[in-house]
């Protein structure tokens, strides 16, 4: 067996070790832009990755007891970095395929073709490390223990590493060849030859050959394609059947946000419902908003009212950063107050501290059909929202689901729980109002009041031909709820709801 000292193996373990937790943290934002957030992704991901790893341990310990030797050390290294840079070339072809399979079998299918391989050969390498560093049987439960202690360690720091700083600053992408490089390089640090370095040599000429046409192509298509701390966002612009220009931001490849170029015109169709505010409540002084994006509901919102205020709850400060480069946001605005945290959070606090009360609280939060942050969607949540409204206030928030059947679940639950704390509740189907349109999967914006309202007289004695068409959509049916539960911190299985709506 040939020697290695110590050291050496617990800076390798250590720099493995971090590898892999930023390797599975990197996955998670891999998988987001095609196939969400939801708790399946992370579930699939930490699953197939243990489950590699497991494999690995069990293949570097019989491997090692066999011969163990530094060359195969070394390669076992080089192979993890090889299949960590197969995860950038292969990674659009295998979630396309993942994509047409649906939320979780897209989850399940993509983890193990993009991280299974890279995982089982990072498994190795504790095991095989151990075998090198035994020098006597009597210390062989210490030196076992320390090495993966440190191994441990380096999880740990890999961890606060990735999510603190790396995927912030840098990217998935760049994060992936940094984890290649650096896995080529532990690689030589341990064994090389001429054969090797030009092998390694090659292998870097390819990945930045790889890097350099990939970022041309994305400069090229997108003003934006950029992570940030909490998703990916692109931005890009798209003409339209009439000519105009239409500019949307993404968030994880799911439209959230957008405007027409040169146009105070409200670009996606639901975002006019938020004009039912004035319908329902005169006088709209002050307002929240919980999700920002592009800011185009916060822009219309005091284009409409000249003197109101809002207030815009958006957790992620890179939105505002791209609103106000791409989509005219003024964040120098008096009447904008920004608030960069999560709606809940806010929530709690504006409770908490008894501050001002709102007559409007706007959640554009659940832009997504394949998954919405479910602590908004609670009990709780509604206990505060409906807390920090005035005593004519009114709640309107978008909700992407079917109104009936199946794919209903999310819209009866998060009905139901709204229905338990306001005193009416208003239905507007932005696809139509037909009984066809029961079980077809779109956008649903509930309107609910603290104080009674006759949505008839409203509808009869409006002059509005906009607001006509908008309240023209009223669902007048009546929505069935008994088999669904109200959701609660507790309990709200939102993600399972949401589920059902992303079979691609």
């Amino acid at each position: 067996m040939q020697d290695i000292s110590i050291r050496k193996l617990y800076i390798i373990v250590f720099s493995t070790g971090a590898i892999v937790m930023i390797l599975e943290l990197i996955g998670s934002r891999i998988l987001a832009p095609t196939l969400g957030t939801s708790i399946f992704i992370w579930t699939s991901l930490i699953g197939i990755i243990l489950g590699a790893l497991s494999f690995g341990y069990y293949f570097g310990g019989h491997l090692a007891d066999k011969n163990p030797n530094l060359e195969t050390f070394s390669f076992l290294i080089f192979f993890a970095g090889i299949f960590i840079f197969f995860i950038i070339v292969a990674k659009n072809f295998i979630l396309e395929i993942g994509f047409s399979l649906g939320m979780k079998n897209g989850a399940v299918f993509s983890s193990i073709f993009l991280f299974v391989i890279p995982s089982f050969f990072l498994g190795t390498i504790s095991p095989y490390a151990a075998r090198l560093s035994i020098k006597k049987v009597e210390d062989s439960g210490k030196t076992i223990g320390n090495l993966y202690a440190v191994s441990t360690f380096g999880s740990i720091i890999g961890t606060f590493l990735a999510g603190f700083y790396l995927i912030p600053n840098f990217g998935s992408i760049n994060i992936l060849y940094a984890l290649a490089i650096s896995l080529f390089f532990i690689s030589l640090f341990i064994y090389h030859k001429k054969e090797k370095i030009v092998i390694l040599f090659l292998s870097l000429l390819l990945v930045f050959g790889f890097s350099i046409t990939s970022k041309a192509f994305n400069k090229e298509k997108y003003l934006v394609n950029e992570d940030t701390l909490y998703g990916h966002i692109k931005i890009y612009d798209q003409e339209k059947a009439d000519g105009k220009i239409l500019r949307i931001m993404a968030v994880e490849n799911f439209f959230d946000s957008g405007m027409i170029l040169g146009s105070d015109e409200l670009a996606f169709g639901y975002t006019k419902y938020y004009r039912l505010d004035n319908i329902f409540k005169k006088d709209v002084k002050k307002a929240v908003l919980f999700g920002g994006a592009a800011y185009s509901v916060a822009k219309d919102f005091l284009l409409r009212n000249g003197k109101g205020e809002i207030d815009v709850v958006e957790i992620d400060p890179k939105t505002t950063q791209f609103a106000e480069e791409y989509f005219d946001l003024d964040t120098g605005n008096a009447r904008l107050d920004i608030y960069h945290e999560d709606a809940r959070m806010f929530l709690n606090n504006i409770v908490r501290n008894n501050n001002d009360k709102y007559d409007v609280v706007y959640n554009d939060a659940f832009s997504s059909n394949c998954s919405a942050p479910f602590h908004l969607t609670t009990r709780e949540a509604v206990e505060k929202i409906y807390d920090i409204l005035n005593e004519d206030g009114i709640y309107i928030t978008n909700v992407i689901s079917a109104i009936s059947g199946e794919k209903s679940e999310f819209f009866r639950a998060e009905y139901k729980t709204i229905a338990e704390k306001f005193e009416n509740i208003f239905v507007f189907s932005v696809g139509g109002v037909s009984l066809d349109k029961l079980e077809t999967v779109q956008n649903i914006i509930i309107v609910a009041t603290k104080e009674d309202v006759d949505i008839n007289n409203i509808i009869e004695n409006n002059q509005d031909e906009e607001i006509g068409k908008l309240l023209g959509n009223y669902w007048k049916y009546k929505i069935e709820f008994d088999d669904v539960k109200i959701l609660t911190d507790d309990y709200a299985p939102v993600n399972h709801y949401t589920s059902k709506l992303c079979v691609f």
